[in-house]
């Protein structure tokens, strides 16, 4: 069975930015061909004109099962941040990098045979720039 990292994603309304869009679909597909220890489940909410997102942009509501394997939690997308960030990709890519370290972290913590170096050598390109520098956080 091959485990990796999926997200659903919801947008809080039509003035989400087209870029956040298109970046998101380009990260989930990015992200679908990397094979991992635990299946890594985020559901990421980008706040918008509807659903308005007021909380800091981060991860909420982690959580670890070891007997399926799998970490789950929200990624929560302040609404100012959405709308007011010039690099969508950076700013996506970065906090996506935060939340499933933060997860990465959790289960490490709580099975000792998962490698969790190799697991956030995986997704270490999510904070390199095309260069493979690391790009600043914003």
């Amino acid at each position: 069975m091959t485990r990796g990292v999926t997200f659903r994603t919801v947008f809080g309304g039509p003035s989400v930015p087209l870029d956040f869009i298109e970046e998101l679909t380009r990260l989930r597909h990015r992200l679908r061909g990397i094979a991992m220890q635990y299946d890594f489940d985020l559901f990421v909410v980008v706040g918008g004109d509807i659903t308005v997102v007021t909380d800091p942009t981060g991860i909420r509501l982690p959580r670890v099962f070891l007997g399926r394997r799998t970490a789950t939690a929200q990624v929560q997308m302040n609404t100012d941040d959405v709308m007011g960030v010039s690099e969508p990709r950076t700013f996506l890519y970065t906090t996506i990098h935060a939340a499933l370290t933060e997860l990465i972290a959790r289960v490490s913590y709580r099975d000792n045979d998962f490698d969790a170096d190799g697991e956030r050598a995986k997704i270490e390109f999510l904070i390199l720039d095309d260069s493979g520098e690391r790009e600043s956080k914003l």
